[in-house]
């Protein structure tokens, strides 16, 4: 994920909360309790909005899980979805379609369960749309204000780059200009690292700015990281974002030939288990796949890791770690996949310590242990070689 992850996601949340140590206290119960009546209502979503054919299809999604929350259509340019979201507040895409499915337009808001309304055109409809009655999206309008200019300007260089490529025109000089260290994309890669650093920094006190640190952590400095971390006022120091931010510098990133890190969860049947107790009898390979059960490569990897565990099963056992936080989706999924193996899942989701300490950025994720327990091997993604791979290794 990272800085990468705006060019698709274009992410976060909002700022709260004032000093004093009473009011502290008391704004963070109020802010909780509201949480809880904002969850009970869900959110809801009411759009007017110009330039787009009648009946083209509208899809909203959890942007993390990759879940679809809720669909409708375009009706004399409006329409209304609602729904309830397991992280609240969280970023959300709102995707419209052509009737022919043709085309699509694309925009991207960071929200709580909370009613609001948008306004916008198809023309501008990715970076113009307004948002009224969120208190989650206001930073996040203010950084995009910033980045999003450096990432158009990005794109306008990768299409100039992909173009002389195609037209045979690539070779080693251009690389260097577009790809060392001071090449013309670095550059802007750079420029937005910088803003993006510079607004955590200022803004680090609200859960939108939190919420951007814990998404790139992985492209910040441990020292960066620490010194947000000692600036927190106390109410932000108890978020999950905190935590997770905590557990990500305690802990380093396993190598080949180290020892797996240890996590409780539940599994299908209702069991705390400790993933330590996999390797107990020190018979067999593990496979420990981080999977969502809305994630699109998951489910195309899903038949592969099924004939896996099948064929190898005298060899190698598969734990699947379920990364999202609805437990009856993950419950769902696993009977309607027919998971014979353990599938795990924790409260926390994403937010978890295994999430964290096995530094998971996106699903699927695999790895490999070998009968002791030892690293053999990850894989971020799927592609058509893991299978083949995984084989080789517990030869």
């Amino acid at each position: 994920m990272g800085y990468r992850v705006y060019l698709y996601l274009y992410n976060m949340l909002h700022n709260i909360m004032k000093n004093h140590m009473l009011s502290s206290i008391l704004i963070g119960f109020i802010l909780i309790f509201g949480s809880c009546q904002k969850q009970q209502n869900g959110f809801e979503i009411s759009a007017n909005l110009e330039g787009f054919s009648e009946n083209s299809k509208v899809i909203l999604s959890d942007m993390s899980s990759q879940k679809i929350l809720d669909s409708t259509k375009l009706v004399d340019g409006k329409f209304v979805v609602n729904g309830f979201l397991d992280n609240s507040p969280t970023l959300v895409s709102l995707v419209i379609l052509s009737e022919e499915g043709k085309s699509s337009n694309y925009a991207s808001m960071f929200i709580g369960n909370e009613k609001i309304s948008i306004t916008g055109n198809k023309t501008n409809f990715t970076s113009g749309i307004q948002v009224v009655g969120s208190e989650f999206n206001k930073l996040k309008v203010e950084l995009d204000d910033k980045v999003n200019p450096l990432y158009d300007k990005r794109d306008v260089k990768l299409q100039q780059m992909f173009s002389l490529r195609n037209e045979g025109k690539w070779n080693d000089s251009l690389q260097t200009a577009y790809w060392s260290k001071t090449g013309i994309i670095t550059e802007i890669d750079n420029n937005i690292s910088k803003e993006t650093e510079q607004f955590i920094s200022k803004n680090i006190n609200s859960l939108f700015a939190l919420s951007q640190l814990v998404a790139s952590k992985n492209d910040f400095s441990k020292d960066f990281i620490q010194e947000q971390i000692h600036k927190l006022k106390p109410e932000f120091k108890e978020t999950e974002y905190a935590k997770v931010l905590t557990t990500f510098l305690e802990n380093k990133p396993l190598e080949k030939g180290e020892s797996f890190y240890n996590f409780q969860a539940e599994n299908q049947k209702g069991e705390s288990i400790d993933f330590a107790s996999f390797f107990k009898n020190g018979k067999k390979f593990t496979l420990l796949e981080f999977y969502s059960p809305h994630c699109g490569w998951c489910k195309k990897a899903l038949p592969e890791i099924k004939k896996l565990e099948n064929t190898e099963k005298d060899k190698l056992q598969v734990v699947t770690y379920n990364v999202d936080k609805n437990k009856e989706d993950w419950l769902k999924t696993t009977k309607s996949n027919s998971i014979t193996w353990t599938s795990l899942w924790n409260e926390h989701g994403r937010y978890s310590d295994a999430y964290t300490i096995y530094r998971v950025s996106g699903t699927p994720t695999y790895y490999l242990f070998d009968e002791q327990g030892k690293v053999l091997k990850k894989w971020t993604g799927y592609n058509e070689n893991l299978i083949a791979e995984i084989k080789n290794s517990i030869k």
